[in-house]
Formats: C-alpha cells, sequence, structure tokens
C-alpha cells in the first residue's frame, strides 16, 4: 500500500506540474523568461549549491553523477512547492504579489551497487508578467492606454543515469526534453474606434544532454571532500506561434507561422563540498552559462555572460533514529547571480541569502524539508524595477524498500 501511495503522489504532482509555470516579475517579459533552480529541498536549504553534494538520503538534482549514492535495494521520490510574496517597486509606485508553484517531481532508484536512475519533471523558466503604458495617437497630442501580458514558461522533463566506474570517481549523464508555451498578448484602448487585441501563442520543443562527475578523496579519517562537475550543451528549440489579432470583439487575422528556433546557451558548474564527521557539511558552486551566444528572438544586446555563485552549510547535531529532536538537519546559504538580462544598459543581478531544515518523519529516511529565501532583483537605475522576495520551499522525500525478494518458512 505504502508503495502505490508513493506512486499515486508522484504521478500527480507530474500531472500538476506539467501545468504549473508562475511568476509576476516584469523582466520575465524579456529572453525565455525567469530562470527557474530546482536543485532538489536540500539544496534550496544551502544556498541551491549541488553540484558536489552526496547523500543516501536526500536526492540532489544539480547532479545526475550522485545518483550513485542511492542505497541498495531503495526507491526515493522527492517533491517540492513555493510560495513566493514580492514587492515590486519603482521610483513612484509599488505592489505587492503572491504566487505558489510546483517546484519539482523526481523519483529515482538503484540498479545495482554501481549504476542508479532517476526520473524529474521540473520548471526551466517562468512567464508571467502585466504592464500598463500609454500609446501616443499618430498626428496627435493624444496618448491611450494599452496593456501588455504574458503567461507561461519551459518545462522540463528528464532522465538520468549515474554509474560508480572506480572506487571515488562517479559519472553521470541527463537527456531531457524541453518543451512549453508562452502566450504574449497586448490590448490596444484608442480614444475613437474599437479595441484592438493582438494574442501570440506560441510552442517550443526540443532537447538537451547533461553530463556530469563526482569525485571523493578521503583526507583523514574525519573529513571527506568532494569535488563535482557539470556541463548542460548547447540546444535548440523549434517553435511555431498561433497569431490572432481582433477589433471590437471580431477576429481581423488568424495565421500560425513558424517561429524562429531558439539556441540555449552551453552551461557548465564545479562544485567543492567538505564532510566533516559527518556532521558538518560545507559546500561551495560556480556556474556560468554564457547566453551572448543565444538567440532568444530578443536583440543579442540584451543578453549577458550569467554566472552565478552559491554557499551553503549543512549541520547535523547527532544521528540518532530514537530521538527526533537528534536527527533534524539544519541549513544556511547565500547566492549571488549576475543575471542573463541587459536592460537599458543595465544588467539585472539577484542576490539571497537561505536558511533551512529537515525534518524526519516517523523515524526513518523520510522527511519533510523547509528553506525559506529572502532577496532582491533587479534596481531602481534608469527607471527600472526592484523586486524584494521572502520565498517558501517545501518539499518532502519519501523513501521504500523495493527489490527485497520474500522468505518463506
Amino acid at each position: 500500500m505504502r508503495r502505490l501511495a508513493l506512486l499515486v503522489i508522484f504521478s500527480l504532482l507530474v500531472f500538476v506540474s506539467a501545468g504549473q509555470n508562475n511568476t509576476n516579475s516584469p523582466y520575465s517579459i524579456f529572453g525565455i523568461g525567469e530562470l527557474e533552480s530546482t536543485s532538489g529541498g536540500r539544496n534550496m536549504g544551502m544556498g541551491g549549491a549541488g553540484n558536489a553534494l552526496r547523500s543516501d538520503v536526500f536526492l540532489n538534482l544539480a547532479n545526475p553523477a550522485s545518483l550513485t549514492a542511492l542505497p541498495p535495494q531503495s526507491m526515493a521520490t522527492d517533491a517540492g512547492i513555493n510560495f513566493k510574496y514580492s514587492n515590486l517597486k519603482n521610483q513612484i509606485n509599488s505592489v505587492n504579489v503572491l504566487n505558489g508553484n510546483i517546484s519539482w517531481a523526481a523519483i529515482a532508484f538503484p540498479v545495482n551497487r554501481k549504476i542508479g536512475i532517476g526520473f524529474a519533471l521540473n520548471p526551466k523558466s517562468n512567464v508571467g508578467y502585466k504592464i500598463y503604458g500609454t500609446k501616443s495617437l499618430d498626428g496627435t497630442t493624444m496618448s491611450y492606454p494599452v496593456t501588455y501580458s504574458g503567461e507561461g514558461g519551459l518545462t522540463e522533463a528528464s532522465g538520468s543515469i549515474g554509474v560508480l566506474v572506480l572506487k571515488k570517481l562517479s559519472l553521470g549523464f541527463r537527456s531531457s526534453v524541453v518543451w512549453g508555451n508562452m502566450v504574449t498578448s497586448s490590448i490596444d484602448l484608442p480614444p475613437m474606434g474599437s479595441s484592438i487585441s493582438r494574442i501570440d501563442n506560441i510552442n517550443y520543443l526540443g532537447a538537451t544532454v547533461k553530463p556530469g562527475f563526482q569525485y571523493q578523496s578521503r583526507l583523514n579519517s574525519k573529513t571527506m571532500v568532494t569535488i563535482g562537475g557539470t556541463a548542460e550543451l548547447s540546444s535548440y528549440l523549434n517553435g511555431s506561434s498561433n497569431l490572432t489579432i481582433t477589433s471590437g470583439g471580431a477576429t481581423v487575422l488568424s495565421e500560425l507561422n513558424n517561429q524562429d528556433q531558439l539556441k540555449l546557451p552551453s552551461k557548465s558548474g564545479i562544485g567543492m563540498a567538505i564532510d566533516f564527521k559527518n556532521k558538518y557539511i560545507f559546500t561551495a558552486d560556480y556556474n556560468r552559462s554564457d547566453y551572448r551566444t543565444a538567440v532568444l528572438n530578443m536583440d543579442s544586446k540584451g543578453l549577458a555572460l550569467n554566472e552565478s555563485y552559491n554557499l551553503g552549510v549543512e549541520y547535523i547535531p547527532k544521528f540518532d533514529a530514537q530521538r527526533l529532536g537528534y536527527t533534524v538537519r539544519y541549513r544556511m546559504g547565500a547566492l549571488y547571480q549576475t543575471g542573463y538580462l541587459n536592460v537599458y544598459g543595465v544588467q539585472i543581478h539577484s542576490y539571497a541569502a537561505t536558511v533551512g531544515v529537515s525534518l524526519p518523519i516517523r523515524r526513518d529516511r523520510n522527511s519533510v524539508n523547509l528553506s525559506l529565501e529572502i532577496g532582491k532583483q533587479g534596481t531602481l537605475e534608469n527607471q527600472l524595477i526592484q523586486e524584494n522576495y521572502a520565498k517558501l520551499n517545501v518539499s518532502f522525500c519519501l523513501w521504500e524498500r523495493w527489490f527485497i525478494p520474500r522468505k518463506f518458512d
């Protein structure tokens, strides 16, 4: 019954997450929208770091090589949701918004002591904005209101394998299908005549691959060091669009078009984790993706080199299955991202601090992971918008013993 419950819960989360892409960031109007970080419940409390993290208790979605850490005869599912409260402001106005979203759904299991396999579904980017502005009426000094809005984003479904090729070296490989739907619209309300609505429904589809590695070395009896890295190759997304223009409620134009192919940049990352006494874990990541080489249906001058720096620490007071308070794990971290957008000559940076805790469920490997991320994105310079936000992540990591032969007397 527990096994069936796990599969049902995972299936429902997969179904729900396929339709969930929510944000209120005005910067999601550009490129492929706001990039999503979906490295796992443990990682989110540690500043999003994960290139070098390994665990036989938690899934790490950042590096497929970590699948070799799965314990034998087990099945693990991990699903996360988040709630984000944001304050958006410019030099004149301010508004508060609240969003909720499915973050990821993942399942993994070992084939044998050297091979692990996993499957995951997660958002890759989110689009969600509504901007009110004005347009000038040609030949006059008059202006009229116009509204721009957009929603959707990209979703990624992946299959991963990790192989222990040497005693200390694990290699991983992830293959993903990336698809998405982005709906952009504008509504003009001229002072004379009917309103004009333009809706562009765009669909994208493509694939990408991501190899990774992790190497462990014991410095002494108390200290283990892990170095890990990933490299996501550049990929292309084919697109098609359905453009509809209406005036006064009547359709003026409806046509299907082939959309220009999107080119996503290659990405690379390196990280290190230090495990001291199985009690303190320190980790740091550096990731980069050069969007200046990307093609995203926008001026290339608006794209930039995106670099991120992630730091995290985990503290485990004492592992004792009989005492709940001593099996709780505490986490904290920090992150800084330069951003892939240049808007009016300003690169849109973001930075945040995180805290997290892992609470065991029923004195076994099952756990609920909570993390809070408080950060800022954007700036007030050049009449731009600054977003101050607080993001609560909740994930459930559920384990089940599988593949155990029954014994009969």
